[in-house]
């Protein structure tokens, strides 16, 4: 199995092969120092070779640039691995050095990737070290923008390719005891980060400290939490493998073809459908990018015809792909009814989802880079907005 495999290599500090891919714990990389990162890079893509091409070969032909649009994370290209003395059979790759330190279970995370990658729903997984990963590069495609959302033929293609993670992909075996079916991951984890973030005793800064105890009413948000569970949301809704992070810089497009890619499974796991939906169309309205610093544009959230034209493309994905299959106790038009109305709902737990995923970022990572509390305020005042609006139409059935 591949969780333990991973847990026996820490321990024992020895490399081994997991899952068909190296895994080395003990080599570790400064996102501070580029030559480490190279050398983490040709030890795992090298790794069953002779290894005087990481030891003499360090920087021969290579090329690192930064990849811009991580937040979770440091991302690398590296280019030059088809020329001499490498001659890859591609030429570059993208080195993911992890950071969220404590927030997601990097030994289930990298063993559901590779299971993506082996379905071709998620770019190729080459191999891990002890603080990151390397993955293939994506040649020709370049990463959303949230003006890439209003486009309604890019919304469709999302819509087409999230049905396919939803239905398309089924979770392997050895893995099921960490992506329990039965056991949708929205309400786990908010109570771990909500946990976590009651336990936070300071910040990083004595002004964050100040800002987090004026803003921050975290018996409020339980509270919230607790009346969702027990009013809103519907136990009856279809559970999936979820992507859970739909925003734009987790979606690729590629230059010529269009080619909708989902990408950045980190938060990945079994959930509700609606769920996904719903954070996706919050996503539309930004927020989470270095430029705008946690500071949503709920302006650009799209309109309910909109959200239909989305819905109406992934409930026609899943008949199509499953009409042989499977038969469906609702019709086309009331099964599209009923995925709206539940994405709406699954909008007010997603707010606060997220929102306590940013206070206890502020507390790991800080805030000089990106303000973690200004966004987790700022879903959490969304949250009420949404509340409140869902409460009237809810009176005005």
């Amino acid at each position: 199995m591949a969780i333990p495999g991973y847990i026996k290599c820490r321990k024992t500090g020895q490399s081994e092969v997991i899952g068909g891919r190296p895994y080395l714990p003990n080599v570790k990389v400064s996102i501070c120092d580029h030559s480490s990162v190279i050398c983490a890079t040709l030890s795992v893509l090298f790794y069953e070779k002779n290894d005087s091409i990481t030891r003499n070969n360090l920087t021969h032909n290579l090329v690192i640039s930064t990849v811009t649009g991580g937040i979770t994370n440091s991302l690398f290209r590296i280019s030059g691995l088809s020329s001499p003395p490498y001659k890859l059979s591609f030429d570059a790759v993208l080195v993911r050095v992890f950071g969220a330190d404590g927030m997601i279970d990097r030994d289930v995370e990298t063993a559901t990737l590779a299971a993506l990658a082996d379905k071709g729903i998620a770019p190729a997984y080459l191999g891990r070290f002890g603080n990151g990963r390397i993955e293939g590069w994506l040649d020709n495609f370049v990463t959303l923008n949230l003006s890439d959302l209003q486009s309604e033929k890019t919304s469709k293609d999302i819509a087409v390719q999230l049905a396919n993670l939803h239905f398309g992909f089924t979770v392997p075996q050895d893995l099921n005891e960490y992506h329990n079916k039965n056991d949708p991951g929205m309400w786990k984890q908010m109570s771990n980060w909500m946990d976590q973030a009651k336990a936070i005793s300071q910040y990083q800064s004595e002004k964050d400290d100040k800002r987090a105890k004026e803003m921050l009413d975290l018996e409020m948000v339980q509270n919230e939490i607790d009346w969702l569970r027990n009013n809103v949301i519907s136990k009856d809704s279809d559970i999936v493998f979820a992507h859970n992070d739909l925003l734009p810089g987790n979606i690729m497009s590629h230059v010529s073809t269009g080619k909708i890619q989902l990408i950045d499974f980190e938060y990945g796991g079994i959930n509700y459908a609606a769920f996904d939906i719903a954070n996706h169309f919050n996503e539309y309205a930004g927020g989470a990018s270095s430029e705008e610093n946690g500071v949503p544009n709920y302006e650009l959230f799209p309109s309910c015809d909109r959200q239909k034209i989305f819905i109406t493309e992934y409930v026609e994905s899943i008949r199509d792909a499953s009409c042989k299959s499977q038969k469906f106790s609702l019709t086309k038009q009331e099964q599209i009814e009923s995925l709206v109305k539940e994405s709406q709902a699954f909008v007010l737990p997603n707010h606060l989802f997220w929102g306590l995923w940013g206070v206890n970022q502020a507390a790991v990572e800080g805030t000089k880079d990106f303000d973690y509390l200004i966004y987790a305020v700022n879903r959490f005042k969304r949250y009420f907005v949404c509340k409140e609006s869902y409460i009237l139409s809810s009176k005005s059935l």
